[in-house]
């Protein structure tokens, strides 16, 4: 019965002029006289439709090419880790390098057995730059490669949440509950348009 009556409804024109006017507004006054309001309705509806689905393409277009410039950030932060981390342990090699040559170098000034004193003299005359001065140098580079290190670290932090807000916000606008159903697009549109009517009829 309520299958009846919804068909006979759905053929009144008078329910159709009202959803016309409650949905498409801005369009009821520029409406032609030759066609119905149900097909009028129809028309603005597939309108609507394609519009949304455009709008929301547009959406997903954006959020993507977001997600795509979060993660070469990210490629680039990790490939500045890498690199800041290569010199701090380089620079720390070769600290601990000085650091023994200007340890032999006092111990040259005190008595010592030969064999030692010869070894000390060794490492002390390989070393051709001036001992501390390179030391402050170093200790000064390796301060600041740390700095740096924990600056790539805040930023890789900021950018994964970025991205993962951005990965959020995509899938919500392609969020559409009822695919998990297996509804196609036209299944959809058709209940949600029975639904719209139905709701209305009520009111009508």
């Amino acid at each position: 019965m309520s299958c009846r009556r919804l068909n006979r409804l759905s053929k009144e024109d008078v329910l159709w002029s009202k959803l016309l006017s409650f949905d498409f507004p801005a369009h009821v006054s520029s409406s032609t006289d030759r066609q119905s309001p149900k097909s009028i309705y129809q028309i603005r509806f597939e309108k609507d439709k394609v519009k949304k689905l455009l709008a929301e393409r547009r959406a997903v277009l954006r959020i993507e090419s977001r997600i795509h410039e979060h993660t070469r950030k990210l490629h680039e932060i990790e490939g500045r880790l890498v690199d800041e981390n290569e010199k701090l342990k380089a620079a720390i090699d070769e600290l601990k390098g000085l650091r023994r040559v200007k340890e032999a170098s006092t111990a040259l000034k005190v008595w010592q057995p030969e064999i030692i004193h010869s070894r000390q003299k060794q490492i002390v005359e390989n070393c051709s730059v001036p001992v501390g001065f390179r030391i402050n140098a170093l200790e000064m580079e390796i301060k600041l490669c740390k700095q740096h290190i924990s600056g790539f670290l805040r930023a890789r932090k900021d950018e994964n949440n970025r991205l993962e807000a951005a990965k959020e916000r995509l899938s919500k606008v392609k969020y559409h509950p009822l695919q998990s159903f297996g509804l196609d697009d036209e299944s959809r549109n058709s209940r949600k348009s029975t639904g719209k009517n139905l709701k209305r009829v009520k009111h009508v």
